[in-house]
């Protein structure tokens, strides 16, 4: 099943994302999902699953535990969700492929953290949020504070403008 959807994965994305169109869209939905249910991981595959018409609920789920950077505000979730993206496109397809199998998804995983650090200044959730998602009852307070709307529309544009990015690389990935 994994194959499957990689493959049409790989299917979709040469032709969908060949649009405009539907790169804005991904960054439009990812914003919007980011805006209405919090998490920047899972509203950037939610978009791109929407706009490539892939449904996969194990990812889905799995890129919940991104939140906050895995709760500990290192790597952005929005940043490691890029990697992935990037991964299913031109990672590896089984460990039998060895050292050199993982040579394709370094060059873009390179240029989408350069890009990501140069627009955002860093790539640490902790510095972008302002949070230590290390005290958990910090996190709900600034989050329902005052402080809170600032930081999620923060967040929002960040996870639309990086899910439109993670599509324009993809667009010109052969």
């Amino acid at each position: 099943m994994r194959d499957e959807f990689a493959r049409m994965f790989g299917m979709r994305v040469k032709e969908i994302l060949s649009l405009g169109a539907n790169r804005e869209r991904i960054g439009d939905l990812a914003y919007t999902e980011y805006k209405k249910s919090f998490g920047c991981s899972q509203s950037i595959l939610l978009a791109f699953q929407e706009v490539l018409g892939l449904k996969d609920d194990f990812g889905f789920k799995t890129l919940g535990a991104l939140q906050g950077s895995g709760s500990c505000g290192l790597t952005c979730g929005a940043l490691m969700t890029g990697f992935i993206i990037l991964g299913t496109k031109v990672g590896r397809n089984n460990l039998e492929e060895g050292f050199f199998g993982t040579i394709p998804a370094l060059e873009p995983s390179q240029k989408l953290f350069q890009w990501f650090k140069a627009q955002y200044k860093t790539t640490v959730c902790s510095e972008i949020t302002g949070v230590d998602w290390f005290e958990l009852n910090g996190v709900v307070a600034h989050y329902t504070g005052p402080e809170g709307m600032d930081t999620i529309e923060k967040c929002a544009e960040l996870t639309g403008g990086t899910a439109y990015k993670i599509a324009e690389m993809l667009s010109k990935i052969e």
